[in-house]
């Protein structure tokens, strides 16, 4: 039963067979290489601030895909640019890879004005803030209730509770003032940008007057508060909605 063991002829064909299967096997390994580029990388490009209709050039260019799958709206940024991607800009990866974008909304978006009548200033400045709308300039009205919101508008228009706006719509609120002459300490607002200031006067019953910017302001967001008038001092203080006037210069400045 074993007389083919002595055949050498078994020996030559498994010796042929075992080169064989080897051989099959190192051009699997070289084709996998092939197929799936093994170690060949590209670099990520960096999408951000891109605007759409820039995104199909780029990617023909460096040999990857991408896919937009979601947009967000920024009113501080423009419209229809890449504000998001993943994976990061100069991340290796492989060619013909998905690159996941997310794109500040082309559209801008609305709210529903909530119902703020008779809340205090505080928490209708708390409820405008949470649906992106900003608060104006505060008007006082002899009323009893003091801080009770008693109208609202927008340039001097009325608006309905439900009304759609835009995000970031600024809304200019009617405020009692009570039956007496009600007056408030002037805060420090030193330091501070205007977005800031206009959040802590407007908790303090009072307006933004004047605004100064020095020349070399090239971003009003950017730019913080070195003066103001009147002065923040405990010593100081104002009838509620009166204003207060403001310096700015860019953040690197150190004016005394």
């Amino acid at each position: 039963m074993l007389a083919f063991l002595k055949d050498k002829s078994f020996y030559k064909h498994t010796l042929l067979a075992l080169i064989t299967l080897v051989l099959l096997f190192i051009g699997w390994l070289k084709y996998l290489d092939y197929y799936t580029l093994h170690n060949k990388y590209i670099q990520v490009p960096d999408f951000n601030n891109l605007p759409i209709s820039a995104l199909d050039s780029m990617v023909e260019a460096n040999d990857i895909r991408y896919v937009i799958i979601d947009s967000i709206f920024d009113k501080n940024k423009e419209k229809g640019i890449v504000i998001k991607q993943d994976p990061y800009p100069l991340t290796n990866v492989k060619r013909n890879r998905k690159i996941y974008l997310i794109i500040n909304s082309l559209q801008s978006k609305t709210v529903e004005f909530p119902d703020i009548y008779d809340l205090s200033l505080r928490q209708a400045i708390r409820t405008l803030k949470k649906r992106g709308l900003e608060v104006g300039k505060l008007e006082y009205r002899d009323d009893i209730a003091t801080n009770k919101v008693l109208d609202y508008k927008i340039n001097g228009i009325k608006i309905e509770i439900g009304q759609e706006l835009y995000f970031g719509t600024i809304i200019d609120l009617v405020v009692g003032k009570g039956l007496s002459k009600q007056s408030v300490i002037v805060p420090n607002l030193i330091g501070l940008n205007r977005m800031e200031a206009n959040i802590i006067l407007k908790s303090t019953s009072l307006n933004i007057g004047s605004e100064i910017y020095e020349s070399s302001v090239k971003d009003s967001s950017l730019a913080l508060i070195y003066k103001q008038f009147p002065i923040g001092d405990e010593d100081n203080t104002l009838s509620i909605g009166s204003v207060i006037d403001l310096f700015f210069e860019n953040r690197n400045n150190n004016n005394p």
